[in-house]
């Protein structure tokens, strides 16, 4: 059993061709899907997605490096992002998946974000989402 890492991902949903995403944007995302394609963990995906992920780390500490690396590769594109956004009537959101260990002998993670990130966040119309896991390092 291996030990979970927390990360962060921008992800754009609607109902569009994720290739387009790609293309306008100029960046190869970490995943994609479409509309009616099986999901992995729904029959059928209801919207289809484009997904830029952070790069696997060991971080448990400062989660905020995760989310910078993730926005420092978008916020160039924040004008585009937003054109995207309104043209096509896509959802975006900056997602942050964080594990929490439970064992008392180490750190609890920090979270917060620079005023570049939230620059980003405001300029494209992006939300915030913290999906908030817990385990026990003690168990790997």
């Amino acid at each position: 059993m291996t030990e979970p890492n927390s990360y962060a991902y921008f992800k754009f949903s609607g109902d569009f061709n994720p290739d387009l995403i790609t293309e306008t944007l100029g960046i190869q995302p970490s995943e994609i899907g479409q509309k009616g394609e099986q999901g992995k963990y729904i029959k059928e995906l209801k919207q289809s997605y484009w997904k830029l992920k952070s790069s696997d780390s060991k971080e448990k500490i400062f989660i905020e490096k995760m989310v910078e690396e993730v926005v420092s590769k978008l916020k160039s594109k924040a004008k585009i992002i937003s054109e995207l956004k309104s043209k096509y009537q896509l959802n975006s959101v900056l997602e942050i998946v964080l594990y929490v260990d439970t064992n008392e002998e180490e750190s609890t993670p920090a979270l917060g974000h620079s005023s570049e990130v939230i620059a980003f966040l405001y300029e494209t119309g992006t939300v915030t989402d913290v999906d908030i896991y817990r385990y026990n390092s003690k168990e790997y």
